[in-house]
C-alpha cells in the first residue's frame, strides 16, 4: 500500500513585497536626512558657543594675569579666524604669546560702541590691553559669526572696567565712569551729643 503523495501548495509566501521595501527605505532615508542635518546645525551652533566661552575666558584670564602682575596683559584681535593672547601662561613673571585659532567656518570682527559699524580685525586690528587694576581703556563689542549657519553669531563685551559680558547688546553713549568731585566736611551728618 502506497500513500498518495501530497502536494504542498504555496499559495501564500511570507515576506515583503519590492514595493514595501522601497516605501521603507524612502521613510528612512528621510528620517536619517532630517536627523543629519539637525545634528549638523546643533554641532555648529555648539562650537559658536564653544568659542564664545574660549575667548571669554582668555580675556578674564588676561585681566587676572594683569591685575596679578601689575598690567602687562593683553588680547590682540588681528585676524578673523584667531586671536592672541599675550598672558604669563607659564608663571615665570613674563607674557607670552599665544595664538587661539577659531573653528572652522567661526569669523570674528568687532566695533567699538556706541559706533554700530562691524570692523575687520584683518585691516585694523586692535589690542585690548588691562591696566594694573584689570581695566581697559575703552568698550569693545567682540563678535563671532558662524558663516556656515545662516549667519548666527554671538557677542562678547569688554567694559572699561574690564568686565566680560557675553551675548549681551551696548545701546547709547558708553562712558567710563568718574568719581563725583564732592567735598564731604569730617562733622557733616554727624550729630551731636548731648548729655
Amino acid at each position: 500500500m502506497s500513500s498518495p503523495k501530497k502536494k504542498l501548495k504555496l499559495s501564500s509566501a511570507a515576506g515583503f513585497s519590492l514595493l514595501e521595501l522601497v516605501v521603507l527605505i524612502a521613510i528612512v532615508g528621510v528620517v536619517a536626512t532630517i536627523a543629519l542635518s539637525s545634528y549638523v546645525k546643533s554641532n555648529r551652533s555648539l562650537n559658536l558657543s564653544g568659542a564664545t566661552r574660549n575667548l571669554s575666558a582668555y580675556l578674564e584670564k588676561a585681566r587676572v594675569d594683569s591685575v596679578r602682575r601689575h598690567g602687562g596683559a593683553s588680547i590682540d584681535i588681528n585676524d578673523t579666524a584667531s586671536y592672541t593672547a599675550n598672558i604669563d601662561f607659564g608663571g615665570t613673571g613674563t607674557s607670552t604669546a599665544r595664538t587661539i585659532s577659531l573653528p572652522a567656518g567661526t569669523r570674528l570682527s568687532y566695533s567699538l560702541p556706541p559706533a554700530t559699524t562691524s570692523i575687520d580685525p584683518s585691516v585694523a586690528p586692535i589690542t585690548i590691553t588691562y591696566d594694573w587694576r584689570g581695566r581697559t581703556a575703552s568698550t569693545v563689542l567682540l563678535t563671532l559669526t558662524d558663516s556656515t549657519a545662516g549667519g548666527a553669531s554671538s557677542t562678547v563685551v569688554v567694559g572699561p572696567a574690564g568686565d566680560i559680558s557675553a551675548d549681551t547688546t551696548v545701546t547709547g553713549p558708553v562712558t567710563t565712569p568718574t568719581p563725583q568731585n564732592t567735598t564731604v566736611s569730617t562733622t557733616a551728618g554727624i550729630k551731636s551729643m548731648q548729655y
